[in-house]
């Protein structure tokens, strides 16, 4: 906005800013927007200069710094500007991460109570403790069947990377199964559940058959933990039980 050479009353100045009196008040108050002059009556009034400087405190903390920061920011010289945005953008990007991972977790914690169709709190505090830490280390226990390369590759397939449909998808196959526990491991409809978890497990790794090897051998290896979830025993068991019985009837075919 440009501002004539007038002076600005703080109602005027509150009109043309859609900056309320009372935080005028304040920034007034902690000297961070003072008026340069007084009426002989006692108003404030506020010139150009003033004017501008509030523009700037408007302008800063919409970027997020809070007001002790734009107070060092406005004494510092214009040089110094460029790295105190910096330092803000680094701030931003990190709070940004924290919310993504924040959001990874609710997304899993919601994912496992559907799943489980309850609210399952051994599960639920394992996944909260999953995302505090990075999850490449959740997988370290695994490093004997899966190269750091193949754990890094591991690492990224995460809800980030992955839609809400792919998701659902992947839920779905290993909750049939769990569902169907009970079936034999001959029957069509048990080789049916294990195609199905085949053909999401395979499209989750792109296809990489050298990587869902090593995982598959890295899950029948499964230790106690989150970060396979949610393959558990039982559900690797009968992914097992069901290749065992197709070799089998291939070998007797």
């Amino acid at each position: 906005m440009k501002w004539g050479e007038e002076m600005y009353t703080i109602g005027k100045l509150s009109k043309h800013t859609c900056v309320t009196v009372r935080t005028l008040d304040y920034y007034d108050e902690i000297g961070l927007v003072k008026p340069s002059s007084k009426t002989s009556g006692g108003h404030r009034l506020y010139n150009e200069e003033d004017v501008m400087r509030l523009e700037r405190v408007l302008a800063l903390k919409y970027m997020g710094f809070s007001l002790d920061q734009i107070k060092k920011v406005l004494e510092i010289s214009s040089a110094n500007w460029q790295e105190s945005i910096q330092q803000q953008l680094e701030l931003v990007k990190r709070e940004q991460e924290r919310l993504k991972i924040l959001e990874q977790a609710l997304l899993g914690v919601s994912y496992s109570i559907e799943l489980e169709g309850e609210v399952n709190w051994p599960i639920i505090f394992s996944i909260i403790q999953l995302y505090q830490q990075d999850s490449k280390d959740a997988l370290q226990q695994y490093k004997e069947y899966l190269s750091e390369d193949e754990i890094n590759k591991i690492s990224d397939m995460n809800v980030e990377n992955m839609s809400e449909e792919d998701i659902r998808e992947w839920l779905k196959v290993i909750g049939d199964i769990r569902t169907n526990l009970h079936l034999d491991p001959n029957s069509k409809e048990a080789e049916h559940l294990v195609v199905s978890w085949a053909n999401q497990a395979e499209k989750m790794f792109n296809n990489d058959e050298e990587l869902l090897g090593n995982m598959w051998e890295a899950l029948q290896n499964l230790k106690e933990g989150i970060a396979f979830y949610p393959m558990d025993k039982d559900v690797i068991n009968f992914i097992k039980s069901v290749a065992i019985a197709k070799e089998e009837q291939n070998h007797g075919s």
